[in-house]
């Protein structure tokens, strides 16, 4: 597939472009028919996902611009100027997390079901989003000759024989959505659909970290990222055992009538 979706003028649409933003109309539409099949407020999935998106992107760029600073202390206009071609999704991820809390707030709404809802969505969104990564070559893998190989290009227009870290990390996020989908159906605690998307997302991607082959930051022998998806699984694998040990602990001495 081209990279280039179609031009018109000076203008140019992105097929990875389009992809992400198909992502995330597909996520809020989701969302919301999830929600009115619920009887939820029509509302509230649209407001929300307003919210998520502004503080998902100022998070996203914030954790591009803050490691590069001095390419940008000279011209701050430019953290603004088409945002710079840099975004790193464990920003968005903990900035859109922040914005969804204070729209809680906001809206006097209980956070932990709006982020249940808020993680099988994200889920599905990556899943188309990283498809858009295949076709530009963002994120790409490193040559490696093995039978999962795929003649790919990189950012540059090079190709070879590359592992498809963008494919499998699209393979997750659909896994991912569908399997939390599944859940969604059954009776679950408020906050445990949330918890696993950021176990099984960090975990995923914390062991495809390992595959890519584009320029990072690095703390020790691991990417800047990879070092977040870690506190990922670390967060999530901690709130759900002690959520365990409390379901137990509540089972096994019942509250007196």
């Amino acid at each position: 597939m081209d990279p280039v979706l179609f031009r018109w003028g000076g203008h140019t649409l992105y097929t990875y472009t389009a992809l992400v933003g198909l992502g995330i109309v597909a996520a809020v539409a989701f969302a919301h028919w999830r929600a009115r099949r619920a009887g939820h407020s029509g509302l509230i999935v649209p407001d929300s996902a307003l919210w998520i998106l502004a503080g998902g992107l100022i998070g996203a760029r914030a954790a591009y611009v803050l490691p590069n600073w001095a390419d940008y202390a000279g011209r701050p206009l430019a953290i603004l100027s088409h945002w710079g071609g840099g975004l790193v999704f464990q920003g968005g991820l903990f900035g859109g997390t922040v914005a969804l809390c204070l729209y809680s707030l906001y809206a006097q709404t209980p956070f932990l079901p709006l982020a249940d809802r808020a993680a099988v969505s994200v889920a599905l969104a990556q899943g188309v989003g990283w498809l858009g990564a295949l076709v530009h070559g963002a994120n790409y893998g490193v040559i490696l000759r093995s039978p999962l190989s795929m003649w790919l290009p990189d950012l540059y227009g090079i190709y070879g024989p590359r592992f498809p870290t963008q494919l499998l990390a699209s393979l997750l996020g659909f896994v991912l959505f569908y399997a939390l989908y599944r859940l969604s159906l059954l009776r679950h605690r408020p906050g445990l659909l949330a918890l696993l998307y950021l176990l099984g997302n960090g975990a995923g991607h914390f062991l495809l970290e390992f595959t890519r082959a584009d320029q990072a930051l690095y703390v020790g022998i691991l990417r800047a990222t990879q070092v977040a998806e870690l506190a990922e699984v670390v967060l999530a694998g901690s709130l759900l055992l002690y959520g365990q040990l409390r379901h137990r602990a509540r089972a096994s001495h019942p509250v007196a009538r």
